[in-house]
């Protein structure tokens, strides 16, 4: 195993999980029930366990997490400071969003140590939870061709935001395909994507697809 590789994609994971948690902080705030809140105060409990973990893999490596975690500051900072235009745009966002994380965090613990591995699975069990609610907010905004239209236009946005955003920092991105089964990585990524639009009745390319398609997803 590449150790500097293993540091540097948990300093990324870590620092990516508490900009969730920044997240999660922000939907507590702009809930309109109290239901609402309670249910992003739990996610934002968990996601700072994650952060928490994560850190703790890094100094059981050896390695300083605020160190690690420099290098992604600027290319997360400024995809996660991206805003939405719409309602649909926004659970787009973050139902893809929280896909690519369970899509990392599979791969990922198939190519880190014993210890690191099993605190990911641990992550896992709760970020299928947080899919499940993204999926669950944005299958309620689509009633039609019309709004898979748009869902489909915010996802194609969401990928220009996310590369634009990359371009800060690309050499330490790096460090994932350096760890280890890079195909692995790429095939779960394109592969969950692209079942994930299939789900919501959208195709490659935003366009979408025939109601009784989607519904066998």
């Amino acid at each position: 195993m590449n150790r500097t590789a293993l540091i540097q994609v948990l300093g990324a994971v870590a620092y990516g999980e508490w900009k969730a948690y920044e997240g999660a902080q922000a939907r507590v705030r702009q809930a309109a029930s109290e239901e609402e809140r309670k249910a992003y105060r739990k996610v934002a409990a968990e996601e700072l366990r994650h952060h928490k973990g994560f850190r703790a893999r890094l100094e059981a490596l050896g390695a300083d997490p605020e160190r690690a975690m420099r290098p992604y500051r600027a290319s997360l900072d400024r995809y996660h400071a991206g805003e939405a235009g719409s309602p649909i745009e926004e659970a787009v966002w973050s139902y893809l969003g929280e896909g690519v994380a369970d899509d990392l965090l599979e791969w990922l613990r198939k190519v880190v140590d014993a210890d690191t591995a099993a605190f990911i699975d641990t992550v896992i069990a709760d970020e299928e939870e947080h899919e499940a609610m993204a999926t669950a907010e944005l299958r309620s905004l689509l009633s039609g061709a019309r709004e898979r239209q748009e869902a489909g236009r915010a996802a194609q946005r969401m990928a220009l935001h996310m590369l634009d955003s990359g371009r800060a920092t690309p050499l330490p991105f790096a460090a994932f395909v350096r760890l280890g089964r890079p195909l692995d990585l790429i095939g779960a990524i394109l592969g969950g994507h692209l079942r994930r639009m299939r789900a919501i009745g959208v195709g490659p390319m935003g366009l979408p697809v025939p109601a009784v398609v989607a519904r066998a997803f």
